[in-house]
């Protein structure tokens, strides 16, 4: 069993003599609209301030700015989230989700029925899985993540991979805390998520990651993705070579064609880690060449 973490601590110390530790109300977004691609359905979750003050984004910021509210105030169940940013993030459920008996939805509250009074906030572009299991990690300084892979999202999960156990503990995506442990500045967090991401490169399609928008935000993962997939390319047989480069190809020709416009760094960084390929086709070198003389140089 995980052992408490100094702030969580400090935290049930204080509880003792107050009888309080739930002060602060969290609503957070659980869903996306298959149809309209918007993230839907908010949900709560309830925290200690003390621990979550631990994490200087939000005791210098989110904590500080909010006025105490009463905990039974319902929420509007029919709100859309403003600016999500990663709109594929895996650790959203879609529609399909609500009726798939044979995934494990955890038992968060769909109205706030709680009593009491402290910090509400609202937080528009962070799952309310992700979040959670972020509240643990908090808690306990332990995190466990789901598989990962391009190609698994959260419909094709089972309940033994979403949870951790009966009681429905989440198993994040990785690259969602990644994204959630860089916006909120915890190095350490930041570091188990990319390893994560890292043992899972070899079951990944590696083409479709270097080129997704969540890589062309976020530099680290961009430059561990193409460097992986250029080495890739270097020890592959010519055939599944050949097949990568197609692959690369029509990621290229879309970034060139407009389509693809978040492309560009990772495409100067391949054209980068390449030229020395002997398994390169010339158009591919020439196409990534182009982008390259008019990209801003890499540091």
């Amino acid at each position: 069993m995980a052992s408490c973490t100094p702030p969580l601590q400090e935290a049930l110390n204080d509880s003792i003599s107050s009888g309080l530790f739930a002060d602060t109300k969290i609503i957070l977004y659980s869903r996306r609209d298959s149809a309209s691609g918007t993230i839907i359905k908010p949900k709560t979750l309830y925290a200690n301030g003390h621990v979550l003050r631990s994490v200087p984004y939000f005791g210098n910021q989110k904590l500080a700015e909010s006025e105490p509210k009463d905990f039974s105030e319902p929420i509007d169940e029919d709100e859309q989230a403003k600016n999500y940013g990663d709109c594929s993030d895996s650790d959203l459920e879609d529609d399909e989700d609500a009726v798939d008996v044979g995934r494990a939805v955890p038992p968060y509250a769909e109205s706030n029925e709680s009593s009491g009074k402290g910090a509400v906030i609202k937080i528009h572009d962070i799952a309310l899985i992700t979040f959670q299991a972020f509240l643990m990690y908090l808690y306990t300084g332990h995190i466990e993540f789901a598989p990962y892979g391009s190609k698994e999202n959260r419909r094709s999960r089972s309940k033994e991979i979403v949870s951790l156990s009966e009681d429905s503990i989440p198993r994040p995506s990785p690259k969602s805390i990644y994204r959630l442990a860089d916006k909120y500045d915890v190095p350490p967090l930041k570091r188990l998520a990319l390893d994560s991401i890292r043992n899972g490169l070899e079951r990944c399609d590696i083409v479709e990651e270097v080129f997704n928008k969540y890589s062309s935000s976020h530099e680290e993962v961009r430059t561990m993705y193409a460097t992986h997939l250029a080495s890739v390319l270097t020890r592959a047989e010519e055939k599944s070579a050949q097949e990568l480069w197609v692959k690369v190809d029509e990621k290229i020709d879309r970034y060139i064609s407009g389509n693809l416009d978040h492309a560009m760094d990772a495409t100067t960084l391949l054209w980068k880690l390449s030229k020395g390929n002997v398994n390169c086709p010339p158009v591919t070198l020439a196409a990534a060449s182009s982008v390259s003389s008019i990209a801003s140089p890499l540091s």
